[in-house]
């Protein structure tokens, strides 16, 4: 059952077995995995089924640096659905390395292993409609073993895949679903402001929320799940009095500590020595006809050697910009997306950047706009290669059900930019914290200090050099550098906010973290966190597939105590 706040307006307080914060995919997947077991759950969204600005407010960072981090507008959504109604798609495992010890990055040590996440890909991959769990190219019959001819697995790997999804709207997807569970009541435009907890402090006694008409609500129930996002999750912890007057769960000093995303974008090109017709820089399609590509990956023996952190690479399309590039297929797209349609064909943040605007946190940089007729130029000498596109990619991004994720453009110099994409070490002092200005509801709004270092930095230059040696000693290609000083074009890409990694992270010890190994907040046994908020380290994958398994997982975890405890108790 789907609802509107206002219906509870007047009524007795709402009760529930498990109650969920956040309609986005663990919201959804953990009421969803909990309702077919016959638990009563209840959902509380902050939005709608449908976009209002008014509410996407409430998510308003006062105070960051507007070069280091994305507004909080292109990176959340409170609707149903959350993040997953403007996300791309794209699925990629952690990878065995991101759980292992690793004593060249500091505060990196998971109280959880890759094996123990095994179990739940194939369950993850369902909810997100992305295939089987397979991210090997060798695995998958059908497709080419090297990414180029004669680029063997090594040091350096090319068969290591991304999955991608329909891409899956969980709000969409899953809201027949949803509105025809007996076992779920999702509201919506209902906001928690506070996690209440016991007398005895060791276990949540209600949640407060409010509409914005004014209308308080409590509501209790035996477990609390919070999925609301990495920064807001964290955001209602600041917000609620733990022990002692400090915030919920900040027992150890860690909340809102430990901020992570991802460094990406495009330092060089990769030039190959290969017959051009044979480089894979497009996608492909697994043996169900699902979307996959290629990305330039190490091994898990070559990291622990050369002491790098994880970091992948893959092919990607020049500026669409700048019409230097004389590809008309180029230059369609950069007038599409920069015209009044523009805003139906992409999200915010992905159009802007595409458009060479400098989005903090997003794989393209800033990037030289040249004037229209330069585009329309570049049409017009390739006429028939742009009309060719703009009917097959028209067809195979908007009438097909799992639509094209992206397109790319054959070079035939055989000459790609290498997008990379790696991991953010931890640092203690990149953290949020409250704010003194507050929402309309009268929440604290974030302040967000996000932090990069030069090991960061340091890190994606090693990686580069590493690519090129391999390069050039299998006789594939080669790396070629854009930017005389590396470091400062990787600082000036560098920026944070579409991955919230590391503010609520896990920890076997209370001393060292906010959340134990299952999720639940050290010290308060019937609250778990289910979010990006609780990785120790943020790996090369963007976060998404990781949150579901981890969701999956959670609510394996709330099965099993119901078996040995009433789901119940407390409510």
């Amino acid at each position: 059952m789907i609802l509107d706040a206002s219906a509870l307006a007047g009524s007795v307080p709402p009760k529930a077995d498990v109650v969920v914060i956040g309609s986005g995919p663990a919201g959804i997947v953990v009421a969803l995995e909990m309702a077919r077991s016959g638990a009563e759950v209840l959902v509380i969204e902050s939005g709608l089924q449908s976009f209002s600005e008014r509410i996407q407010k409430l998510a308003d960072a006062s105070n960051y640096d507007r070069d280091l981090h994305a507004p909080m507008s292109m990176t959340t959504r409170r609707q149903v659905g959350g993040t997953s109604t403007i996300w791309g798609g794209r699925c990629v495992p952690y990878d065995p390395i991101d759980f292992d010890s690793r004593t060249y990055i500091d505060n990196s040590k998971w109280p959880i292993s890759y094996d123990e996440l095994l179990p739940y890909y194939g369950r993850a991959c369902t909810w997100m409609d992305c295939g089987r769990p397979i991210f090997d190219a060798t695995e998958v019959p059908h497709l080419a073993k090297t990414l180029v001819p004669g680029l063997v697995d090594g040091d350096v790997r090319s068969t290591t895949l991304e999955r991608w999804s329909l891409p899956t709207n969980f709000g969409h997807e899953y809201r027949l679903q949803l509105q025809n569970s007996r076992n779920i009541r999702l509201v919506t435009g209902l906001t928690c402001t506070e996690i209440v907890r016991t007398p005895s402090e060791s276990r949540v006694d209600h949640l407060e929320c409010r509409t914005l008409d004014g209308d308080d609500v409590k509501i209790r129930g035996g477990h609390y799940v919070l999925a609301a996002g990495g920064l807001e999750s964290t955001r209602l912890l600041l917000a609620s009095s733990g022990p002692d007057g400090a915030a919920l769960g900040n027992h150890s000093d860690h909340l809102g500590r430990w901020y992570m995303s991802h460094l990406e974008g495009v330092i060089a090109n990769v030039r190959f020595t290969t017959p051009p017709r044979q480089t894979l820089f497009d996608y492909e399609r697994d043996v169900d006809e699902v979307f996959v590509r290629r990305r330039l990956s190490f091994s898990r023996e070559f990291q622990h050697e050369r002491q790098l952190p994880n970091v992948v690479a893959w092919l990607a399309n020049p500026d669409l910009a700048d019409p230097k590039h004389a590809s008309g297929i180029l230059s369609f797209v950069y007038l599409a997306l920069s015209s009044p349609l523009g805003k139906y064909l992409a999200p915010d943040a992905q159009r802007l950047s595409l458009k060479g605007e400098r989005i903090p946190g997003s794989p393209y940089g800033e990037a030289e706009q040249g004037p229209v007729s330069e585009h329309l130029k570049n049409i017009i000498r390739q006429p028939f290669a742009t009309a060719r596109f703009m009917f097959s990619f028209g067809i195979r991004r908007f009438l097909p059900r799992r639509k094209s994720p992206g397109f790319f453009v054959y070079s035939p110099e055989n000459v790609y930019p290498l997008q990379y994409h790696g991991e953010h070490r931890p640092h203690r002092e990149s953290r949020v914290t409250l704010a003194d200005d507050r929402d309309e509801l009268g929440m604290a709004k974030l302040r967000i200090d996000i932090r990069f270092s030069e090991e960061d930095v340091n890190g994606v230059i090693a990686a580069h050099q590493c690519w090129d040696e391999y390069l050039r000693r299998t006789g594939c290609g080669r790396v070629e550098y854009l930017h005389d000083d590396l470091a400062d074009a990787i600082r000036t890409r560098a920026g944070g906010g579409f991955h919230q990694i590391g503010t609520t992270r896990m920890s076997t010890n209370p001393d060292d973290g906010v959340v134990d190994a299952d999720l639940a907040v050290h010290g308060v046994e019937n609250l778990f966190v289910v979010s990006s908020s609780t990785f120790v380290t943020s790996g090369q994958a963007n976060s998404t597939l990781l949150i579901v398994m981890l969701a999956v997982r959670l609510a394996d975890h709330l099965r099993e105590l119901d078996g040995t405890d009433s789901i119940t108790d407390g409510s």
